[in-house]
């Protein structure tokens, strides 16, 4: 397992100080993802308008700057 710090830059930017251990990477942005969804449904269901240039990176134990997960690669839109 390897540490992964999910960094949140919305609103709030929230930085994980603490880190999460994942498998890999792709473990890692897979989290990445879910919580980006889950702050834009907050968002949603409290009518909140929503910044789809907000982001997760994901860093290693360094701090280097592994992956960047932006909201609008989260979200499918009907066509």
């Amino acid at each position: 397992m390897t540490v992964y710090h999910l960094h949140l830059f919305n609103d709030d930017d929230v930085l994980d100080e603490e880190g999460q251990d994942f498998a890999d990477l792709d473990m890692a942005e897979r989290e990445a993802i879910r919580n980006a969804r889950d702050v834009i449904a907050e968002h949603v269901r409290h009518g909140h308008p929503i910044n789809l240039n907000h982001r997760v990176e994901i860093a290693d134990a360094n701090g280097t700057i592994l992956k960047v997960v932006q909201f609008g690669d989260c979200v499918c839109f009907a066509r």
